[in-house]
């Protein structure tokens, strides 16, 4: 005789029918009852951990939503000047560049110096700007 356990919680769902590339928001999301049992893994309990984020895939109303769904948003885009920080324990220097890439925090991008046409790769910043860490 089969058995089937449940692990019922109260999840973060989708409060409408949602198209991939959605960004969430407290107007898109709602609570509801999930199997934590049921999915492959990365139930979202908490609101904060997916508003502002990226949806990866399109998903249906009530649809509990899954850490691997989602995708921090873009937050430098090709063509944009941003500030470029060199740093090491010593000294930091800042410049600006041009970002030739889209990236989210975290990517590696290539970047040019707006001074020298030199191209460099670093990585998006939480403020907005590219990092070079030595």
């Amino acid at each position: 005789m089969p058995i089937h356990l449940h692990d019922w919680v109260d999840a973060v769902v989708a409060a409408a029918n949602l198209a991939p590339n959605t960004p969430l928001t407290p107007a898109v999301l709602t609570r509801g009852r999930a199997d934590a049992f049921a999915g492959s893994g990365g139930l979202i309990t908490d609101l904060h951990q997916a508003e502002g984020k990226i949806l990866r895939v399109g998903i249906m109303a009530g649809t509990p939503i899954l850490s691997p769904q989602l995708d921090l948003p873009i937050s430098v885009h090709r063509g944009q000047r941003v500030t470029l920080t060199l740093a090491d324990p010593e000294m930091t220097i800042k410049t600006t560049a041009t970002a030739m890439d889209d990236g989210r925090v975290g990517d590696t991008i290539t970047v040019q110096n707006t001074d020298s046409q030199k191209t460099l790769r670093a990585t998006v910043a939480r403020d907005g700007g590219v990092e070079i860490r030595f």
